[in-house]
């Protein structure tokens, strides 16, 4: 299969293909101009798009080089969205919001690309939202080669919302599951306002497992709650370190004694809090592209 990796900057993940950079530059009023630097006319295209920082901007970033792609006579895209942004706006709370994920999911299906991988969505059923095949990958399988665990650890849910994943988590270690409680602001959607544990944890290990550290409230709420109630031990694994604002300081002053990320989202150690351990999905993205 004659297949080449198109992606802006550089291969990030090392993928064993042929790699072409996209040259992305901008008009003076701020329009994106992306430019193919390679030949890709006939060949199976792996486009690799990490969404972050600003997600608004590299969508069309995202959809522009997808056309340019077309237009120089490409046979296949696979677009691989690592973060898949707005999927956490999959619903609509309150009269007079947007379905921001269903919205986005079309506009990326009618790109052109012919399937898109991702990993870990927010909210399995997005899924559903895209017109084109999505193979939806979870880092979660990374976690037993990760921790090591005993009978008194366990496995934790910093919300309702998180528990599917946290139980897959679960199952694969092998481990009970604790489910906290949260209730968050309807106004600033990133902002945790409570956390209840129902759930004894004294003398345990546990391990938080969640999708996204947002502003890292969630996480350093949960910890604090944990260990007031006994906990020996919390580790942290969150699959797309986002780390908004000053997450990274408010995350360092909490009681957590080890943090697991992956490289969904291109990270340095320098932007994360101290002792934060990165693990790469490269292993299972190349295992969905061969």
């Amino acid at each position: 299969m004659d297949t080449t990796v198109v992606v802006a900057d550089t291969n990030i993940y090392n993928l064993p293909f042929s790699f072409v950079p996209v040259n992305i530059t901008r008009f003076a009023d701020g329009e994106i101009r992306p430019f193919i630097e390679g030949e890709v006319a006939g060949k199976n295209i792996i486009y690799i798009a990490s969404m972050y920082p600003v997600p608004s901007d590299i969508i069309l970033e995202w959809l522009l080089t997808i056309d340019a792609m077309k237009r120089k006579e490409a046979k296949s895209i696979t677009a691989v969205v690592p973060y898949m942004p707005y999927i956490r706006q999959s619903k609509v709370h309150r009269a007079g919001e947007s379905a921001s994920a269903e919205v986005v999911s079309r506009i990326l299906s009618t790109s052109g690309v012919d399937r898109i991988i991702t990993f870990d969505l927010h909210n399995d059923s997005a899924i559903l939202f895209f017109t084109v095949p999505v193979v939806h990958l979870s880092a979660l399988s990374l976690l037993p080669s990760l921790v090591s665990v005993d009978t008194n650890t366990m496995v934790v849910s910093p919300d309702q919302g998180s528990a599917p994943r946290a139980k897959r988590a679960s199952e694969l270690l092998h481990l009970p599951l604790v489910v906290l409680t949260k209730k968050r602001s309807l106004v600033k959607g990133d902002i945790v306002e409570d956390l209840v544990l129902q759930d004894d944890v004294s003398g345990k290990t546990a391990i938080i497992v969640d999708d996204i550290i947002s502003t890292g409230t969630t996480v350093a709420k949960a910890t604090k709650l944990l260990k007031d109630h006994g906990c020996i031990k919390v580790i942290v694994f969150v699959v797309h370190a986002v780390f908004a604002g000053d997450s990274k300081s408010l995350l360092e002053k909490a009681a957590i004694d080890r943090m697991i990320v992956t490289d969904t989202i291109p990270r340095i150690a320098f932007d994360l809090p101290k002792g934060t351990e990165i693990v790469s999905i490269k292993p299972l993205l190349e295992q969905a592209l061969y």
